[in-house]
C-alpha cells in the first residue's frame, strides 16, 4: 500500500498542472476558442499570418488582434475631395471653411477656390453658379420658361415630385422644341434642370441634373448631336413661382430650353 501512494505522489510530482482558458502553454489549449497561444495566454494572433488564415477580412495583427487592411496611409491614396484620417479611412477633405486654407471654402466636403459654389447663394451679387463657378449673370441668351427662335418657340418641360421620368406630355412638347430647334442657328443649347423647394440644396442640386440629363438624352436620340447641347442644374435656387404651394412646385419642377448663338 506504501508502494502505490509513493508511485502515486511521484507519478503527480512529475505532471505539469494543467492550465485553464485564458491561461495556454501550447496552441491546442486555444484552439477551442479560435486562438493562438502568445506568452502564456490565448490571443487572436502572433502575427499576420495567424489572421491571414483565420480572418481573411482582417489579415493584420495588431496587438494581439486581427484588424482589417486601413483604407489609406496617406492622402494620396484617397481619391479628389478626400483626405486619410488617423482612423486609416478616406473622409471628406472638409466640414467647414476653417478646415481649408486661405482663399477657399468647403463646398459638399470639398476644398474649393472662392469662385466655385453650389448656388447662386454662394456667388456676390450679380452673379450666378453655373457649372459650380460664379459667372456674371448673362452668358446665356435666355432663361426663362420659353424662348422665342425665330417664327417658333421652345418651352420648358415639367416633372413628377422627386422625378426625373419624361412623361408623355413632356415627351410631346420636347418633339416640338425639335423642330423648332431644327429651324434655328444656334451655336448650343442650354438644358436647365430645376426643382421645387422642398428637400436640400446638394440633393435638388443632383436632381436637377437628372432631369436635364433625361431631356439631352431625348433630344440627342432625336437627332441633335449629343455636343451641342449642355446640361446644368440650379436645383431649388431659381424658382419660376416664388409659391409656397403644390401648384407653384409643380411650376418650379421643370427643365428650361435655352439657346447660346
Amino acid at each position: 500500500m506504501r508502494t502505490l501512494v509513493l508511485i502515486s505522489l511521484l507519478l503527480a510530482a512529475g505532471c505539469p498542472p494543467r492550465v485553464s482558458y485564458p491561461e495556454c502553454k501550447v496552441d491546442p489549449d486555444c484552439a477551442e476558442h479560435g486562438q493562438v497561444c502568445s506568452a502564456g495566454f490565448c490571443k487572436e494572433c502572433r502575427d499576420d499570418t495567424d489572421c491571414a488564415k483565420a480572418h481573411p477580412d482582417r489579415p493584420l495583427c495588431k496587438n494581439a488582434l486581427c484588424v482589417a487592411k486601413p483604407q489609406c496611409v496617406k492622402n494620396e491614396d484617397c481619391g479628389a475631395g478626400q483626405k486619410c484620417s488617423a482612423e486609416g479611412k478616406c473622409v471628406a477633405e472638409c466640414g467647414a471653411d476653417q478646415d481649408c486654407g486661405e482663399g477657399k471654402k468647403c463646398l459638399s466636403g470639398r476644398c474649393s477656390a472662392e469662385e466655385s459654389c453650389l448656388a447662386d447663394a454662394d456667388c456676390g451679387e450679380g452673379r450666378a453658379c453655373v457649372d459650380k463657378l460664379c459667372k456674371a449673370q448673362g452668358g446665356v441668351l435666355q432663361s426663362s420658361a420659353s424662348q422665342k427662335l425665330g417664327a417658333c418657340e421652345v418651352k420648358a418641360v415639367y416633372f413628377g415630385f422627386d422625378d426625373a421620368t419624361l412623361e408623355p406630355d413632356a415627351r410631346k412638347q420636347l418633339d416640338e422644341d425639335f423642330q423648332c430647334l431644327q429651324q434655328s442657328a444656334f451655336r448650343r443649347a442650354i438644358l436647365s434642370g430645376h426643382t421645387d423647394e422642398r428637400g436640400t440644396t446638394e440633393y435638388n442640386l443632383a436632381l436637377g441634373m437628372r432631369r436635364a440629363d433625361a431631356v439631352k438624352k431625348y433630344l440627342a436620340g432625336l437627332g441633335i448631336d449629343f455636343r451641342r447641347l449642355k446640361a446644368v442644374s440650379y436645383g431649388k435656387e431659381r424658382p419660376a413661382d416664388p409659391g409656397h404651394d403644390e401648384a407653384a412646385w409643380s411650376r418650379n419642377r421643370r427643365v428650361e430650353l435655352s439657346t447660346e448663338q
